[in-house]
Order: C-alpha cells, then sequence, then structure tokens
C-alpha cells in the first residue's frame, strides 16, 4: 500500500472516529443533571423566564433536532455560540489552545529527551551505577503527580530565578524566547512524570531487542559498538516507544489541567472544566472535539514516523 493509499484509508477512519466522538460527547453531556437556563437564571427565576431563556437557546427542542441542527452547522465550521456568553465557540478556543498546545508539545519533547537518552544508557550499562540512577530518576517521575512537580518548580526554581515566571503565559506573537520562558516550567511538570514510564518502555525495548538473532548476527560480523547500537539497536528498539509517546500525548493534554490551574494559565483544561460546571454544551463539545483531532493527528504521524525509524516497515502492515 503506497503513502497515498494509506494516508486517505486512515483520513477516512479518522472522520468516523471524530464522528463517534461528537456524537457520543452530544448525548453525554446532556445527560449530566442541570439545566443551563436555570444556572444562568438563578434558582429562583421566574418559570416564564426560564421557558423563555430555553427557547431562546435552542433546549426546547426535541435531542434530536438539537443534535442534527448543531452537526449541520459543524460541517461548515460553525462550532455554534457558548450558552454562557453568547460568543462563538471557535473564538473562544482559539484563546486557550494556545498555552495548552504548546505545554503539551514542549512536555512530549521533554518527555522523549529524558526517556531515550536515559534508556539507551540504562540499557547498555545494565545493572551499573549508571543504570541505577537512571531507573531511580524514572521512579522518581512515575511517583509523583504533574502538579505537585508544578509546585515544587515555582518554590525552588521560579522564585529564584528572576527570568522565568511563575503565573501567567505569554503568546509566542510577543516574542520566542518570553513565550518559551513562559511555558518551559509547567511543561516540565507535565513532562517529566511521562519521562520516567517512558524512559523505562525504553530500557525494556533495548533490553528485548539486544538478544535477538540479527543483533548477534551484528556483532558477529565485526560492526563497531556504536554502529551496532544506534543503526540496528536502537532503531528497532523506538517502534513501542513512539507509539507509546503518541498515547501519551492525548493523555498529556487531558493532565495539563492541574498544571494550568498551578500556573495560573487558561488553557483548554480550565475551559472545559468551567464550561461543565456552567453546562455550556457548545463549549464543552467544541473543547472536546480539539482534543480529539489532535488525538488523531498524533496517531497518524505516529504511524508515518514508523517508516522514518525502521525503513522496513511498509504501509498496509507488510514488512
Amino acid at each position: 500500500m503506497g503513502l497515498k493509499q494509506y494516508l486517505l484509508k486512515r483520513l477516512i477512519h479518522s472522520v468516523f472516529v471524530m464522528f463517534f466522538v461528537v456524537t457520543v460527547v452530544f448525548f453525554a453531556v446532556r445527560s449530566v443533571p442541570g439545566d443551563p437556563a436555570r444556572l444562568m437564571l438563578g434558582g429562583d427565576a421566574d418559570p416564564a423566564a426560564l421557558e423563555a431563556l430555553r427557547q431562546e437557546l435552542g433546549l426546547n427542542q426535541p435531542l434530536y433536532v438539537q443534535y442534527f441542527q448543531w452537526l449541520r452547522r459543524l460541517l461548515t465550521g460553525n462550532f455554534g455560540e457558548s450558552i454562557r456568553t453568547g460568543e462563538p465557540v471557535l473564538g473562544s478556543l482559539s484563546q486557550v489552545a494556545g498555552p495548552t498546545l504548546s505545554i503539551a508539545a514542549l512536555g512530549m519533547a521533554i518527555a522523549l529527551m529524558i526517556a531515550i537518552p536515559t534508556g539507551i544508557l540504562s540499557s547498555v550499562k545494565r545493572y551499573e551505577i549508571e543504570d541505577y540512577v537512571s531507573t531511580t530518576i524514572a521512579f522518581f517521575g512515575i511517583s509523583m503527580p504533574a502538579f505537585w512537580i508544578g509546585i515544587v518548580l515555582i518554590l525552588v526554581i521560579g522564585v529564584n530565578v528572576d527570568p522565568i515566571p511563575t503565573f501567567g503565559y505569554t503568546p509566542i506573537e510577543e516574542g520566542i524566547s518570553p513565550w518559551f520562558r513562559s511555558i518551559i516550567l509547567p511543561a516540565f511538570a507535565v513532562g517529566f512524570p511521562y519521562g520516567g514510564i517512558l524512559m523505562r518502555m525504553m530500557r525494556s525495548s533495548m533490553l528485548e531487542v539486544l538478544n535477538e538473532d540479527y543483533m548477534r548476527t551484528a556483532r558477529a560480523k565485526g560492526l563497531t559498538s556504536n554502529l551496532v547500537l544506534f543503526k540496528h539497536e536502537l532503531q528497532n528498539a523506538l517502534s513501542p516507544v513512539v507509539t507509546l509517546a503518541g498515547i501519551f500525548l492525548a493523555v498529556v493534554l487531558g493532565g495539563v489541567v492541574a498544571v494550568e490551574i498551578v500556573f495560573g494559565i487558561r488553557g483548554l483544561g480550565r475551559l472545559l472544566i468551567g464550561s461543565i460546571n456552567r453546562r455550556d454544551f457548545p463549549l464543552i463539545q467544541g473543547t472536546v472535539l480539539i482534543i480529539s483531532f489532535v488525538f488523531v493527528l498524533a496517531n497518524i504521524v505516529v504511524d508515518l514516523l514508523y517508516t522514518m525509524i525502521n525503513p522496513r516497515i511498509k504501509y498496509g502492515g507488510d514488512e
């Protein structure tokens, strides 16, 4: 199967996945107890005013009518308007997506920068001091929640290093350096725990590959240790790590919310929680849709990376 055919197949599959997600979310959020109109007007609101607001918001229509109306707007790129503020959902999402995606992307990059070198070192120096130190760092990261790491970073680094802010977010439009400084601490808080998990995966994968027949053949041919390590062992050991990293990207997006609260950053996570509390259905649906889209896109990118890591892997599963 060629690249174009593979991408077409994955895109069609992704469309069905996204359709399933938006459908489930649409009906799920409306099954949660709570009336948006009553939350907006208060518990003692006049019944006539409540009914008028429900009619204005389109909440008095049958559920299937609301669904098809929202789906029709979505197909034209219209995510609807926030029930609470009346602002376009897409506009609200564009204001908060930048911080979350920036922190998640840099956090995953930090996780890989921690996991790959320490995982390689731990496998090459198995049962030596380097292995024990790397394993300790990995378990240290796995055992600590991201928000706690964020608090420690604020107390240890943010307070003592003036150029690094500990509160708020600077858009990249105001400069790459201020933007980077504003997300480095939350990104490290997010990425460090996943770096520990990926490091353990990297170590296990390297040790598993080490015992394969082709590794013994490569060493028997007299190839140098570095060539065997980077050309044969690392190339084959990276595949499961990349797969897990792609899955973690979506998990990171969901886990950024606690870190956003610690660092006072308004992102997708805080927007989603606020929307759920206010029963702002269009905003909930739009936020989940964006997160789901990033997850689907990340999985497609991971599949494409396979052939870059290991050229023997062909699209369609043949090798």
